[in-house]
């Protein structure tokens, strides 16, 4: 099973506490400018959680259960979610793969 985890610059950064493991991550542009990072994690254990950290010194840190993140069976399903996310029309974005930080 696989879940997205979304970042973006200067706001906030989604962080895997444990019970998953990722596997893939992309840099999400909207006309050239970057909005946000991706990262597809496979969950490896029931119970796992995610830190999602304020950016800036002394960012608050919110642990959030697996449960309310939307799940994908496989990474193929993951994947086609991620480019729905990211299509609006005939707007101008893209998903560039990243390597895993």
């Amino acid at each position: 099973m696989y879940i997205i985890l979304t970042s973006k610059s200067d706001e906030y950064a989604a962080q895997p506490e444990g019970g998953m493991v990722p596997v893939e991550s992309y840099e999400y542009f909207f006309y050239d400018k970057k909005k946000a990072d991706f990262t597809i994690a496979e969950v490896i254990a029931d119970g796992g959680r995610v830190s999602i950290v304020e950016a800036g010194e002394g960012g608050a840190v919110n642990s959030v259960p697996l449960k309310f993140f939307e799940r994908f069976e496989t990474l193929e399903e993951a994947r086609a979610e991620l480019k729905q996310l990211v299509t609006f029309g005939h707007i101008e974005t893209r998903l560039e793969r990243t390597p895993l930080r």
